[in-house]
């Protein structure tokens, strides 16, 4: 019997080949590329994700519930907009939780003035016009390590200017693509939607409240992904120049 007949059976194999190919890539970008955070994987889907713990009934900032991947031994969990106190629900893809005027009022206020987030709203509203947007949220965000997560979306990595410089350099020197980065607004903002509607990856200096609240060295930069671009970087970093040799 031919196996393509029963998709079932070749279900766990398939899944069992990416995460053995996750695993790889993880390893490689640590151990080979020097990379020394855990590298991280999001996932969104509109049914609740099988073998992933919920991140239960707690709030907290988006980039704060990211950072708690990094924790030694943590397993992947999941997490919908009702778990996320900022507006990084909506800018990584899961929505936003309705809120009255007021509470909207009272949540912008704290984005815009002084040793804010921007002089006024007219600035803050210019710069998301200058974002894409997700138009179609879904109900659930996987978090976890790269190796632990079976097709994630994108894929996280936070290291210093000079390794994120040569994962760039190894998409350019293979499609002779540019890679395009974003800063000047929240790390969410910056990271996720452009990923997503590019396809390709992207880097950025995140914020003050997400290199806070993530724990960043000063010299710590974010580059996001795409999953089906990963392999790409990867394979191609080692084929990159060093040094000044030519």
């Amino acid at each position: 019997m031919q196996s393509g007949g029963n998709p079932d059976v070749l279900s766990p194999l398939r899944s069992g080949m990416t995460m053995s190919k996750n695993k790889e890539y993880a390893k490689r970008l640590q151990e080979i590329e020097g990379i020394e955070r855990r590298v991280l994987a999001f996932k969104l889907l509109d049914e609740v994700p099988e073998g992933i713990e919920p991140y239960g009934d707690d709030l907290s900032f988006h980039c704060a519930i990211v950072a708690e991947a990094w924790e030694e031994g943590r397993k992947p969990f999941y997490l919908t907009k009702k778990n996320v106190l900022c507006g990084g629900a909506l800018y990584s893809g899961i929505g936003n939780v309705k809120v009255t005027n007021k509470e909207f009022e009272g949540s912008l206020s704290q984005f815009i003035g002084t040793n804010k987030g921007f002089a006024t709203r007219e600035a803050l509203r210019r710069s998301t016009q200058q974002i894409y947007h997700f138009f179609k949220p879904h109900q659930y965000q996987v978090i976890g390590a790269l190796e632990d997560i079976e097709d994630p979306d994108v894929v996280m990595i936070v290291a210093d200017a000079y390794r994120v410089m040569r994962l760039i350099k190894a998409y350019s020197w293979k499609t002779g693509e540019l890679v395009h980065g974003i800063s000047g607004s929240g790390w969410c903002t910056n990271s996720f939607s452009l990923v997503y509607k590019t396809k390709t990856m992207t880097y950025n200096m995140g914020d003050e409240t997400s290199r806070v609240l993530m724990n960043l060295d000063p010299g710590e930069m974010y580059c996001f992904i795409h999953y089906n671009l990963l392999p790409l970087v990867v394979e191609n970093y080692k084929n990159i120049q060093t040094g000044l040799e030519m």
